[in-house]
């Protein structure tokens, strides 16, 4: 497919709605969207509004923008906790009642953006997919009856990165990306959450690697912690949240079923793996601590490894991906049936270089390893059902 004539229509289509450009952008890279993705629908400006806000000052533009829509948006964000970032997209999708579902999309300088042109084009891509999401969906968690699923926004998508250096001089960047989807149901005691992770550990792959070095992801975390001040008014409740406990996996990729008949074009079930599920002797762990079952949650992936006949090697070159889902409930009787959760990701990498060492009894190649972790992507969002407004 031809991105170029397709990205020549949406971008004429946000000049319409207006982009906004704050302060001077700087270097970054990210990676052209792939042409293997599905064809995709121009963005109708009827339906959704779209704002790019570039520069260093772009949170803070991106704010007073917001301020305009604040009391109607489902999703809310703390944007000074994004401060770093020097571009923020920002599409609205209307809602019935008056309300908005947003879509917050994020670059942050360093982490691996470069190209604003190629930064634009991919926030347009994710902008269309997201006004083309289904706004209702009909499932079922578990054993309970059926409920109407109704998409409140996305968060796409926060990077830190850890730069590297070899003993050669050369340059090897990591990176901890994470965002996260969010719906919401309504029940007979109050409101279901359903917030769907995703959370990517990015190493080079081996074909990209300096030469006598080796990266791996070595383990991953994410904590899910609600914060409303009352705690019988917003917990997580038994069975809502996946993974539980802890396992061990030797295929490349496991999912845990949370959802239960729910439309394969609705809800996604919780997941992890390695993105190269074809590699074989693939495998890794995990635990799930439950700090405080009704209010804390810790998702831990470890003990990621290629194995292999003469024993195992950490997982060089490949990337690994999680998507934990928690189920906060919210009673009724809770103002605006709000819940603040607070959501963290972490990513440690080990790397290995082959370095010659010499001494009194001669040379030999040292095969150092050693650990490193790259900043946690953390933030708050509060979450608002929408269709308590409808008249």
């Amino acid at each position: 497919m031809k991105w170029k004539p397709l990205f020549a229509v949406l971008l004429g289509l946000l000049m319409v709605e207006g982009i906004v450009f704050a302060g001077t952008f700087q270097n970054n890279i990210v990676e052209s969207p792939s042409k293997d993705q599905p064809p995709i629908s121009p963005i109708s400006k009827k339906e959704i509004i779209i704002k790019m806000f570039v520069g260093k000052s772009g949170t803070r533009t991106a704010e007073q923008f917001l301020q305009k829509y604040w009391d109607k948006l489902t999703l809310r964000l703390n944007l000074e906790e994004f401060k770093d970032c020097t571009f923020v997209g920002i599409a609205l999708k209307p809602l019935p009642g008056g309300m908005y579902s947003p879509l917050y999309y994020f670059g942050t300088e360093g982490s691996g953006y470069a190209d604003p042109q190629v930064l634009r084009e991919s926030f347009i891509i994710e902008a269309t997919r997201f006004a083309n999401l289904p706004r209702e969906m009909k499932g079922a968690l578990g054993e309970e009856p059926p409920r109407e699923w109704n998409s409140i926004g996305r968060i796409s998508t926060v990077t830190t990165s850890r730069e590297i250096t070899t003993w050669r001089g050369e340059r090897v960047t990591v990176y901890n990306k994470f965002g996260a989807d969010f719906w919401v149901a309504e029940a007979r005691m109050g409101y279901y959450y359903y917030v769907y992770m995703s959370h990517e550990a990015k190493v080079p792959s081996e074909r990209d690697f300096p030469k006598d070095f080796r990266v791996a992801v070595k383990e991953v975390r994410e904590r899910a912690t609600i914060l409303n001040p009352l705690p019988d008014s917003a917990y997580f409740g038994i069975g809502s949240f996946k993974p539980e406990g802890s396992g061990s996996s030797s295929e490349p990729t496991v999912t845990w079923g949370l959802n239960v008949d729910i439309d394969t074009t609705g809800l996604p079930n919780a997941g992890a793996g390695f993105s190269e599920t074809y590699t074989k002797g693939l495998a890794f762990k995990w635990y799930t601590d439950d700090i405080d079952a009704n209010r804390d949650i810790e998702f831990q992936f470890y003990d990621l490894k290629k194995r292999a006949w003469l024993g195992s090697s950490p997982a060089w070159g490949q990337i690994f991906i999680t998507h934990p889902v928690v189920v906060p409930f919210v009673r009724k009787e809770t103002p605006f049936h709000m819940v603040e959760l607070r959501l963290r990701a972490e990513a440690d990498f080990v790397y290995e270089e082959d370095v010659p060492v010499c001494g009194g009894h001669g040379c030999w190649v040292s095969h150092q390893r050693h650990s490193v972790r790259a900043p946690p992507v953390e933030f708050t969002v509060e979450m608002y059902p929408w269709f308590i407004n409808r008249k």
